[in-house]
């Protein structure tokens, strides 16, 4: 899914609209950052939810093949949807999507 904003207002502050609903109200539950060198099998991936880090060498979950990641957990106030916004690095590209979670 294309992430959507609301326009900016004065060329700052662009809202991230949910897109399940086009709700504004969209909550940050947790953050995961990936890095690696180019197309390696470990990398460091650090995970910050409710107030801990967890730091690990594992990649599952990476939302780049070849390089470095990051997910944005959030959750709609308006319609309950579970969601990610990822951005991903490859071949020099930044992709940045939104993408249903199978959490409840």
């Amino acid at each position: 899914m294309q992430p959507k904003f609301n326009p900016p207002r004065d060329g700052y502050d662009a809202e991230l609209l949910c897109p399940s609903c086009g709700g504004i109200f969209l909550h940050h539950e947790r953050v995961e950052v990936f890095e690696r060198a180019e197309d390696q099998n470990q990398g460091i991936h650090v995970s910050i939810e409710e107030g801990k880090v967890a730091i690990d060498t594992g990649l599952m979950g990476n939302p780049s093949a070849r390089r470095h990641g990051l997910n944005i957990y959030f959750s709609c106030e308006g319609c309950s949807a579970k969601l990610i916004l990822t951005v991903a690095q490859h071949k020099g590209n930044t992709f940045v999507d939104f993408k249903q979670t199978n959490e409840t």
